[in-house]
């Protein structure tokens, strides 16, 4: 009896298990999130890569070798790409390949905090990823988008690295930094934070923890910055030295208008978002502090919990500083906070452990058990709202406008006729003959919105010199203003509005 019981306990934890997967990775994947611009030019590539066998861009002039080839690395696009090839192009596969990533790194995430703590800290690190909607783990990893990817490498990486912490082999070791580069190849801005952290881990243990050997640090950042090397010269000699150049010039541009920016308001900004109740309930600093405190140690565990703390700093001290203040930013600092928060709570409940030896009602209003209880609401505070929220957007999701307009497009437009567009979500979604607003534009859109400089619109006049048959208007467009829309009018007509895409056709 106690055997089947046992027996159907397993099962039904299975199915719950399952069902859990499904819905929050994989239900309605095409659906949630809508695709937009960041997604649909990364999109570009593998699929150009299928289609013409070039590992680039695309618009109507030709191929286009920088851009969304340095938003993303091969370690998304070639996977994607190979999907397109084994099951046709579409939405669905390139997703499917997104899900899987994200599948791995909360098995992974949950591994590297159990080894640090326990169980119960794993999951609730993990519950708070999951229903953070500052950390957005479930609408970034569902999407052709590079965080996920970059943060499942630098979190196996970390875990084969601090599970045999001073018993690592060599070889285990150059795995350990192979895995940091991809995850800096996946996303370049991984390596603002690593490369310090590794330098500087280093340091620490020299001059304070004196806990380790000097192979521990040296082969790892060694092997990554290589890999990373590795992959720029891949790049140089498969793109040629000019196109390289083109490439770093937009890098830089895009750098120093969205992550290298001093200013003293958007630092005020920065600084009020990370306080705020959107982002753990304005548990983030205490439990950073208590990271700091469970870092001093010299310990194996205290110097471990260090190199958590130097990524998050070095992340959050970054976008509070230097960047245009988007959340995305703060991506890596805040889903490795989760685990100094689960820490703060379990560590100051002593296990959510309470003491009813005076009753039920009167062990309420002991003090011990009151502070403990206080926090457990607060915890439970932290994760329930966002994850309804998070529940309803994936099961509810919004009318699919982009699909529709997809449609309309193949039904009413041929593809033969040029269409001025800056949605090149549409460009995946459609085989219709686009041109779009070159890179570089991106950053003088951010300037002019951010910081009142010039209008994009003055940098560009396509539409007006070009005269191409359609115009396509979407949430991007509008948002940067590069088409002057009303100036247009006597040039083009409204022929659509689906949602916030309004396509026009030339009319003279």
């Amino acid at each position: 009896m106690l055997t089947l019981i046992s027996r159907n306990r397993n099962f039904l934890l299975i199915v719950v298990v399952g069902f859990l997967v499904y819905f929050f990775i994989f239900h309605n994947l095409t659906r949630f999130p809508a695709p937009w611009f960041d997604e649909g030019s990364h999109l570009h590539v593998p699929k150009t890569l299928v289609k013409y066998g070039v590992y680039a861009d695309v618009s109507s002039e030709g191929f286009r070798y920088y851009g969304p080839t340095i938003g993303v690395g091969p370690t998304v696009m070639l996977p994607i790409a190979a999907m397109f090839k084994l099951f046709g192009i579409g939405l669905l596969q390139a997703r499917l390949v997104m899900a899987l990533y994200l599948l791995a790194a909360i098995y992974v995430f949950h591994q590297l905090v159990e080894h640090l703590a326990n169980k119960l800290v794993a999951w609730i690190a993990l519950v708070l990823i999951l229903s953070s909607r500052s950390v957005s783990l479930l609408e970034y990893g569902r999407q052709v988008l590079g965080e996920v990817p970059g943060f499942f490498f630098l979190v196996l990486g970390l875990y084969l690295w601090l599970s045999k912490w001073n018993e690592n082999s060599v070889r285990r070791l150059v795995v350990v930094g192979a895995l940091f580069g991809l995850a800096m190849i996946t996303k370049y801005q991984y390596l603002l934070f690593l490369a310090p952290t590794l330098i500087l881990a280093w340091i620490l243990d020299i001059f304070y923890y004196k806990t380790s050997a000097h192979r521990n640090f040296l082969i790892p950042g060694i092997v990554a910055a290589g890999s990373f090397g590795v992959w720029q010269t891949i790049n140089l000699l498969y793109l040629g030295p000019a196109t390289a150049a083109d490439n770093l010039a937009l890098l830089r541009a895009s750098a120093e208008g969205a992550a290298f920016n001093f200013n003293l308001t958007q630092l005020g900004a920065n600084v009020e978002t990370l306080s705020s109740r959107s982002v753990y309930l304005e548990a983030l600093l205490p439990a950073l502090i208590y990271g700091l405190f469970i870092s001093v140690p010299r310990t194996g565990s205290g110097q471990k919990f260090s190199i958590l703390f130097l990524l998050v700093a070095f992340n959050l001290v970054w976008y509070v500083v230097f960047s245009i203040g988007w959340i995305r930013y703060a991506f890596l600092g805040l889903v490795l906070s989760s685990i100094f928060i689960a820490r703060f709570f379990y560590d100051l409940t002593h296990g959510f452990q309470f003491d009813w030896g005076s009753g039920i009602f009167r062990s309420f209003f002991e003090a011990k058990n009151a502070a403990r209880f206080a926090l457990t609401l607060w915890l439970l505070a932290i994760v329930l709202a966002p994850l309804a929220k998070t529940i309803a957007d994936i099961a509810f999701p919004g009318p699919n406008h982009a699909r529709l307009m997809a449609d309309y497009l193949n039904l009413n437009v041929p593809t033969s006729a040029l269409i001025e567009t800056w949605e090149p979500e549409m460009g995946f979604l459609t085989d219709h003959n686009y041109h779009y607003p070159p890179n570089a534009l991106l950053a003088v859109a951010i300037d002019h919105i951010n910081y009142g400089g010039e209008p994009v619109k003055n940098h560009y006049d396509f539409v007006q010199s070009e005269n191409p048959d359609y115009l396509l208007a979407g949430e991007f467009s509008k948002w940067t203003e590069i088409y002057p829309l009303a100036a247009l009018q006597n040039s083009y007509e409204l022929v659509q509005r689906i949602g916030e895409y309004d396509l026009y056709r030339r009319s003279k």
